[in-house]
Parts: C-alpha cells; sequence; structure tokens
C-alpha cells in the first residue's frame, strides 16, 4: 500500500482545529476532541492524496474519557462534502478522518478502532489521523497511563497515521501505523517551530466560541484605543495654538503618528491571520463565520482610513 500525502495547508488546519478546543487558555479540564473528515483521492501508486480536510464537531458533553460523536445535521454536512468532492476532476471522496487527543497518548482508542471501522469497511485503504498538541509543543509522547515517563521526540509533528490491521475482526481488530508525508516540506526544527507559532496564534486568536464575537471585542478595544490617542493629540494641539506655541505641532504629529501605527498595526497582522484562521472553524460554522470577519474586516479598515485622514488635518485645523 502507498502512502497518505497532504499538503501544508492541510496540516495547518489540523493543528488550528485541535487546537482551538485544547490550548493554554482553557483549563485542562474543559479541554475537549475535535473530529474532522478528510476529502481526497487514490493515485496510480496507492497513495492518498488529501485535497481538503473539514473540522465537522467537538466535544459537546465532559465525560472521564473525553468523546466526540457525529448529530445527525453533521452527517448531513459530510454527505454534502462528499457530494460536492465527486464533481472535481479526478472525482474525490472521503479518504479519512482526524481527530485530536488532547494530553494523551496518540493512539487509536477503542471508540476510535469503531469509528475507524466505518471507514474502512466501506474503504481498505481509509485512514484515521490523530493530533496531540502537547506532542508537538513539548516533542514528547506522552506515556500511556499517567505518571509514566515520556517519551523524548524530535522533529514530530504531532500526529500519527493509522489504519486497522484487519477490519473483519471488527472492535478487535489491532491497528499499525501508515506513511504519510507532507507535500514539499522538509520536516526541520524550522518547520516545527513555524508549527509551534500556530498553536500560538490559534490560542491567542481562535476562541472555541463564536469568533466573529471574540475578534469584535477586541477590535473595539483597540479602536478605543486609537479614539483616545486621536482625541488626545487634538486637545494637545488645540492647547498648543492657544498658547501660540505652534512651532511643536509638527513633531506631536510625528510623534502621536507612530503611537497610531503601533495600536493599528498589530490588529492589522491579527485580520491577517484570522483571513487564514477562519477556515479552520466548523463546516458548519463557515458561512456565517466567513461573512461576518469579512463584514468585520471591512469595517476595520474604514475605520482606520478614515480617523487617519482626520488625524493628518489636525495640524492644519485650528
Amino acid at each position: 500500500m502507498g502512502k497518505v500525502i497532504l499538503d501544508k495547508a492541510t496540516y495547518r488546519l489540523i493543528v488550528a482545529s485541535c487546537v482551538r478546543f485544547a490550548n493554554a487558555r482553557i483549563p485542562e479540564e474543559d479541554w475537549g476532541e475535535i473530529y474532522g473528515i478528510l476529502i481526497g483521492y487514490i493515485d496510480k501508486r496507492k497513495n492518498i492524496i488529501i485535497t481538503e480536510a473539514y473540522p465537522i464537531t467537538h466535544t459537546m458533553e465532559k465525560q472521564y474519557l473525553l468523546k466526540v460523536s457525529y448529530d445527525n445535521p453533521d452527517y448531513v454536512d459530510a454527505a454534502l462534502i462528499e457530494e460536492e468532492a465527486y464533481t472535481k476532476d479526478p472525482p474525490q471522496f472521503i479518504v479519512g478522518w482526524f481527530h485530536s487527543h488532547p494530553g494523551i497518548k496518540v493512539m487509536f482508542s477503542s471508540d476510535d478502532i469503531r469509528n475507524q471501522l466505518g471507514f474502512q469497511t466501506n474503504n481498505p485503504l481509509a485512514f484515521g489521523i490523530v493530533f496531540n498538541h502537547i506532542r508537538l509543543v513539548r516533542q514528547v509522547e506522552i506515556a500511556m497511563r499517567k505518571g509514566d515517563p515520556v517519551t523524548p521526540l524530535k522533529n514530530d509533528v504531532g500526529f500519527k497515521v493509522f489504519r486497522l490491521k484487519d477490519p473483519n475482526l471488527g472492535t478487535r481488530a489491532s491497528y499499525v501505523d501508515v506513511d504519510f508525508e507532507i507535500k514539499d516540506v522538509r520536516i526541520t526544527s524550522e518547520f516545527i517551530e513555524e508549527a509551534k507559532n500556530i498553536v500560538a496564534d490559534v490560542t491567542r486568536l481562535l476562541p472555541s466560541g463564536n469568533l466573529v464575537e471574540y475578534t469584535r471585542k477586541n477590535m473595539e478595544l483597540q479602536m478605543a484605543k486609537i479614539k483616545e490617542v486621536y482625541t488626545g493629540t487634538e486637545s494637545y494641539v488645540k492647547t498648543l495654538v492657544k498658547k501660540g506655541d505652534t512651532a511643536r505641532i509638527s513633531k506631536v504629529m510625528e510623534s502621536q503618528h507612530k503611537e497610531l501605527e503601533k495600536l493599528i498595526l498589530p490588529m492589522k497582522h491579527d485580520f491577517n491571520k484570522l483571513g487564514e484562521f477562519m477556515l479552520y472553524v466548523e463546516y458548519k460554522e463557515r458561512g456565517e463565520t466567513i461573512n461576518g470577519m469579512n463584514a468585520l474586516r471591512q469595517e476595520w479598515d474604514n475605520y482606520v482610513s478614515q480617523i487617519m485622514a482626520d488625524f493628518e488635518k489636525i495640524g492644519t485645523r485650528f
């Protein structure tokens, strides 16, 4: 059998969608698993080429063991995704699935074996990806039992790929590792650091809840700070004019312009990242999230454009 081949964009999506529900901002007892499907096709060498990844759902109820399961709408979404994929050239379909094991060993649990049976019974080459952000960030394999020593790793991408050895054995089936490749990528320490940066950015920017509401709150806080600099500058320039000290205005304007840039640029960079991150939400959220985030970005751009235009006029207004 061939290997599983994914591209860098798919890898980033898997990392981000998993970290969204288990990261340093969320108490560990509230971490959740996520579950998604992988679209692709099988090439002539029996390699499975992943072309798309879709996060579908996440842990809804906390139990002693984290579990994630489909609701009826999730089955509908999966069917719609596969129906659209089949119209592509070459025709594509669900080739496997991915899910997270936040803070626990990367392996197939008994529940995972049951899920894998559902995929592999219909497609003998189907596979499952299991990701753990702790494995990536700390570069260790978590032990099976809590308290046992961890196994050091080097340049590990945080996931493994599994397939059942003999699906005919049902839930008694064992599983094996499947070779994989991230297309056009050398797995170096630099690549791992880049992946860790995704974890950090998602932790800061991508909430487990509503992304649009979360981003709006951050945006409005930044707008308030910008407005404060603007009104403070306007007031100070008025004072300088009243005192007849207009020679200082140009230096004040230059200094305050830099202060505005310090507030504007970080939010601009965040919006650039969020242009990618908004694609990492679950399939059922995508439509509203993309529309909402695009509207927010437009609102931010309009606000910055207007306030900077008004700011430039302050020095000549009085």
